[in-house]
């Protein structure tokens, strides 16, 4: 069985990758340990993290010294978990970090898999945050792949370009399998997560 920690979010990225590129984000900051205020995500990464960094506690703690960063397992199949590990900070789970699920090559280095903001002050490339509205995003529902598992009654969406930054949508009421409507997104659907996926690595998994 794949993982879904490891599985691509296949029909989001191929979409937003295949489209026309939006304008440049402009240089991404530098990686210096994030400790307060906006945290920022783009095609680069989040905040300090980028693709060269371990999937380490200590490395992530290094990154984030002000918070409380320890390891975690998420159950992503009613017979599977996975480990991620978890940055909380101000009492609140900002980041979770999936395993990459392999090494850098040639190395014993462990390599990050998608990096899901949660919570607290994220900027998105074009300034988007949690709790975000449906319509306020601006995304369409030919940009979107449905989740699983995990992911399940949540939809997941890329912008034309973007393909490295995902945005997780819940749909309050929706209990399916399948796409929800227009209608639905429109109801009341929000931004639960901003997801940065490491080129060539895992993203969430979309239904097949």
């Amino acid at each position: 069985m794949i993982r879904p920690c490891t599985a691509c979010l296949a029909g989001a990225l191929a979409l937003a990758a295949c489209a026309p590129r939006p304008l440049p984000e402009g240089a991404p900051p530098p990686a210096a340990p994030y400790r307060q205020g906006p945290l920022a995500v783009g095609d680069w990464g989040v905040g300090p993290i980028r693709d060269t960094t371990y999937f380490e506690v200590a490395r992530i703690r290094d990154l984030f010294p002000l918070a409380d960063v320890r390891e975690g397992e998420v159950r992503v199949a009613p017979d599977e978990t996975t480990a991620v590990i978890m940055v909380v900070q101000d009492r609140r789970l900002v980041i979770e970090i999936d395993d990459g699920a392999g090494d850098f090559p040639h190395t014993d280095d462990p390599m990050i898999g998608a990096v899901r903001v949660l919570s607290g002050p994220v900027a998105g490339p074009h300034g988007e945050r949690i709790g975000l509205s449906w319509q306020a995003a601006g995304f369409d529902l030919s940009e979107c792949e449905v989740g699983v598992e995990r992911d399940a009654n949540t939809v997941f969406c890329a912008r034309p370009g973007e393909g490295a930054v995902i945005y997780q949508f819940a749909v309050p009421g929706w209990n399916s399998e399948e796409m929800p409507p227009s209608a639905a997104m429109r109801a009341g659907a929000y931004v639960k997560a901003i997801v940065w996926a490491p080129p060539g690595r895992a993203a969430p998994a979309p239904a097949s």
